[in-house]
């Protein structure tokens, strides 16, 4: 009797959550250069940017890691999408518009900025045992060393600055081997705020002088055991505050796996990204609307 069983997909709901996304992502869509929407043999699309876009936030929304197996599922669900190879094509393809879209939805949403945070999270191609063997990537990514857990691993190094309500402001991606604050100017001046949280790995004295002198901004890290702390300062505050960025980089992983996310192309890897941060923002902002923490999304937290 067990071999008869069968697991029924919902498919109503399925289609209310795809539905959800293409409401959102449209409006934005018709906005864009017509010369990049209505780009060469456009009418011979079997799908629209609008429903790959869609189709790209629904893999995050079910946890899915497989592109093959997430492929069978849009097919079970009765989505018309390309075939398997060309769908990937046509995913990595999008990455400008799903910049526009999500800064566009940034413009909208995000309100005044009481703080920043910024900090960095591996990305690994190759783990500590294969690194030094590794050839994927090469010509970009490099050997690293996660100071969380101690160990060496081959990928790149992913620098983001959030806002205090929980939204992704920008995102760089740089070798692994690459040093924080060679990379924290350019992502802090990009909605800047007077005060921006980060961990020891941005401490430099040139660089806070550097920050506040020319921009305003005031660049907080914790100190080292030997350095006079500021007794007018809540520390333990500030660093449970600065931990946020962190718990989203662990929410984003979860639904996302981007830090070992089994990719071999650059734009693949971005278009993964894009696509994350895009899903991110999207459900910051219905957490917030709720009147609930965007710095929790739910169940994923």
């Amino acid at each position: 009797m067990r071999g008869l069983l069968k697991v029924i997909v919902k498919t109503d709901a399925i289609q209310a959550k795809f539905q959800h996304f293409i409401e959102i992502i449209e409006p934005i869509y018709q906005t864009i250069d017509p010369a990049i929407r209505f780009r060469r043999n456009h009418q011979q699309l079997k799908a629209d940017d609008v429903v790959i876009l869609a189709c790209m936030l629904m893999r995050i929304e079910e946890r899915d890691g497989s592109e093959n197996h997430y492929h069978q599922k849009l097919v079970s669900w009765g989505i018309t999408v390309p075939e398997r190879s060309r769908y990937n094509r046509r995913c990595r393809d999008l990455n400008q518009i799903i910049q526009f879209i999500r800064g566009s939805l940034l413009d909208q949403w995000v309100p005044p900025m009481t703080y920043k945070i910024v900090d960095s999270a591996p990305i690994t191609l190759a783990s500590a045992r294969r690194s030094n063997r590794a050839k994927v990537l090469s010509e970009v990514a490099n050997k690293g060393y996660n100071v969380t857990k101690q160990t060496y691993y081959y990928g790149f190094k992913l620098h983001a600055v959030m806002a205090n309500q929980g939204y992704f402001l920008a995102w760089e991606l740089t070798p692994a081997s690459m040093d924080d604050r060679k990379v924290a100017e350019e992502l802090l001046l990009t909605r800047p705020t007077r005060q921006v949280l980060a961990d020891g790995g941005y401490l430099s004295q040139p660089l806070k002088d550097h920050l506040v002198t020319t921009f305003g901004i005031h660049l907080w890290t914790p100190l080292r055991k030997n350095m006079a702390a500021d007794s007018t300062v809540d520390i333990a505050f500030l660093k449970n505050q600065r931990r946020h960025i962190e718990t989203s980089f662990n929410n984003l992983d979860l639904v996302g796996h981007f830090e070992h996310p089994g990719i071999r192309t650059m734009s693949g890897l971005k278009s993964r990204l894009e696509a994350l941060l895009l899903w991110h923002t999207i459900r910051v902002h219905e957490q917030l609307a709720a009147g609930k923490s965007g710095l929790k999304l739910g169940r994923y937290a």
